[in-house]
């Protein structure tokens, strides 16, 4: 089983040597440590004695392993192209037990030789530390006969691994039938795993709901758009995208999991031509209530003022400052709310804020601010005047231990002001947004309710 990788290396310390502006620099100078230290570093992973059984297994395609890094920097210097990508570093790993050190280190020297022995200074290297067999390549990212870089196929993975795959074959060697492609990154999976909302958690949520409600692909597009977001599934394009209301970044639909490339979409709408809907005879009665009992919503939006706006909000998002997750049920959350389930930790920290201060105007909330503004300078003013204390010859450890005490009690004291100094900006900034969000999401509301009213009194 080979499986390849490539990516790239770049400088971390130092800058090129200018020999140019130095005369009494050779031909062939010596470098110092600090130069090309990404290059460095990389060759002395690959060569490292180690893994390769005292670099038995280390070889070089048009340089010598021994003097690869000179020779590296020397072509660079030669086409003047020293900066930004010094190397590429790569490997190819073998299923365990089915190749030998020699014959790693023949498929590998093959491999780096069809790839890139036409043009590229290669060393390539087979460690043997670990179960699996593998080889190394670090490839100069300039080339020996033009001066031009490494670029398109000659680093791109999707091409060279079927290069790699049909060496193997032809050793006799296991390959990856169905390699994956796309991998979800970490965090991701692990927000999806403890239950947290992400813009592509959502997406699927999405587009699970409108493929349950549509029967062709016109039908589906249109949910997705009641929903907030703009889709493409153009014939013309290779992926399939949706992108969130206020976002503009598209998410490729492939990326949500095997359910959701194009293909499986459209499978699954096909597959929705075939359910039959059962109507029933009689049509659903409504009855319409004289007297609606006070709920919680009815008590929350009778607080009023900041306090009052964003306790709703939080609500309405299926939180309250204090909330518990497990009653949380965002499945049929409005559309336009559905980004600040993701800001949660945020809000409910505002939220707190106003209601342990009764701040419900906007003069309240910069009336509160300034005064955590002046505190501040005044404990600033304080531990300035501590700090030269204890700077002083003779002060007592008493004093001094005393000191430091209250150095760090004003310390933390001011880290709890300066986050609500940044709570108050963020809740000036969002108020405004936070309105405006529910009156849209109450007249979209309430035009539904006026779509199914009608639509009730055509049925009578």
């Amino acid at each position: 089983m080979a499986v390849t990788k490539l990516w790239k290396v770049s400088v971390r310390l130092g800058q090129v040597l200018d020999y140019t502006t130095n005369p009494e620099k050779t031909a062939n100078p010596e470098y110092s440590p600090e130069d090309y230290q990404a290059l460095k570093d990389v060759l002395a992973y690959a060569k490292d004695e180690e893994k390769t059984e005292h670099e038995f297994f280390c070889d070089g395609i048009n340089c010598n392993v021994a003097m690869a890094r000179d020779q590296f920097i020397t072509v660079k210097e030669q086409f003047g192209k020293t900066d930004g990508i010094q190397a590429y570093h790569g490997y190819l790993s073998f299923k365990e037990n089915e190749v030998t050190p020699e014959q790693a280190q023949q498929i590998g020297m093959e491999f780096a030789r069809k790839m890139w022995g036409k043009r590229f200074q290669v060393v390539v290297t087979t460690h043997l530390n670990t179960k699996h067999l593998h080889c190394h390549f670090v490839i100069n990212s300039v080339s020996f006969v033009d001066g031009k870089r490494l670029k398109d196929k000659e680093k791109s993975w999707y091409y060279f691994r079927h290069i790699a795959d049909e060496i193997c074959l032809e050793h006799k060697l296991s390959i990856v039938e169905k390699p994956e492609l796309h991998r979800s990154p970490a965090y991701l999976t692990m927000k999806d795993e403890a239950g947290m909302p992400t813009r592509y958690n959502n997406a699927k949520k999405a587009i699970d709901e409108a493929i349950a409600m549509s029967r062709n692909l016109r039908q589906f597009q249109y949910e997705l758009g009641v929903m907030g977001y703009h889709s493409n599934f153009s014939p013309n394009r290779k992926y399939a995208t949706v992108t969130p209301k206020g976002s503009e970044k598209p998410i490729r639909t492939y990326r949500l999991g095997e359910e959701y490339t194009k293909e499986k979409i459209l499978e699954r709408l096909i597959a929705n031509r075939d359910n039959i809907v059962f109507k029933p005879f009689q049509p659903k009665t409504y009855i319409v209530r004289q007297y609606r009992l006070p709920t919680r919503e009815h008590k929350i939006q009778k607080v009023g003022g900041l306090y009052g706006l964003y306790l709703y909000y939080c609500y309405r998002l299926g939180y309250l400052p204090k909330y518990n997750q497990k009653q949380q049920n965002t499945a049929r959350l409005h559309y336009l709310l559905k980004d600040d389930l993701m800001k949660m930790d945020e809000l409910t920290k505002q939220v707190t804020l106003l209601g342990k201060h009764q701040i419900g105007t906007d003069e309240q909330l910069f009336s509160y601010k300034r005064s955590v503004e002046d505190e501040i300078k005044t404990l600033t003013a304080d531990r300035t005047h501590l700090r030269n204390e204890i700077r002083k010859v003779d002060i007592s450890d008493e004093r001094l231990s005393a000191a430091k005490a209250k150095i760090s009690a004003i310390s933390e004291r001011l880290k709890e002001l300066r986050k609500e100094v940044k709570l108050c900006d963020g809740i000036a900034k969002r108020s405004g947004v936070i309105a405006d969000t529910l009156s849209q999401v109450k007249a979209e509301e309430e035009k539904s309710q006026r779509k199914e009213f009608r639509n009730y009194e055509q049925r009578r």
